[in-house]
């Protein structure tokens, strides 16, 4: 009997040292958003809103990735409802896919869509649909709050 669990013992020792370390460094990526922005776009009096995604898994992700943006105006008054002016869900392709460690600004939102006036609340979410495999899916979304006045962007933090 102490033969038998021995050898059992020796086994487990044996397959948690080699074979489960093995599985782990495998790994799969874990993407981010690490930045909301909006900045002058190729003509003057333009912007383009962008998303930064970084992954910050241990593999590199599939080379098409998905984004949603949702853009809310909160009118002016006192506590009045948010309401959504902007919704957008987009594949982007990204040839080789995000390397781990590797991070890329894609832009979501053209001038075109971005209204000139208010006070709006941006949220990105990366792949939404859960298409790519990822270690963490808690971490997929940013929310950043902006002021716009005349086609001027402030962000509020």
């Amino acid at each position: 009997m102490k033969r038998k669990c021995l050898a059992i013992g020796i086994i487990v020792l044996f397959l948690s040292t080699t074979c489960i370390p093995v599985l782990a460094s495998e790994g799969k990526p874990d993407l981010v958003i690490t930045d909301i922005s909006i900045s002058p776009g190729s003509m003057i009096g333009t912007h383009v809103c962008d998303c930064t995604i970084k992954n910050i898994g241990n593999s590199s992700t599939g080379d098409l990735i998905e984004i949603r943006i949702i853009v809310k105006r909160k009118p002016l008054g006192i506590f009045p409802p948010l309401f959504t002016v902007f919704s957008r869900s987009i594949t982007f392709w990204v040839g080789g896919g995000l390397e781990p460690g590797e991070s890329i600004p894609l832009p979501v939102i053209d001038d075109c869509n971005l209204p000139s006036f208010g006070f709006f609340k941006f949220s990105c979410t990366v792949n939404p649909g859960r298409t790519i495999e990822e270690s963490n899916y808690d971490n997929n979304d940013l929310a950043e709050k902006y002021i716009a006045f005349l086609g001027i962007w402030i962000e509020r933090g």
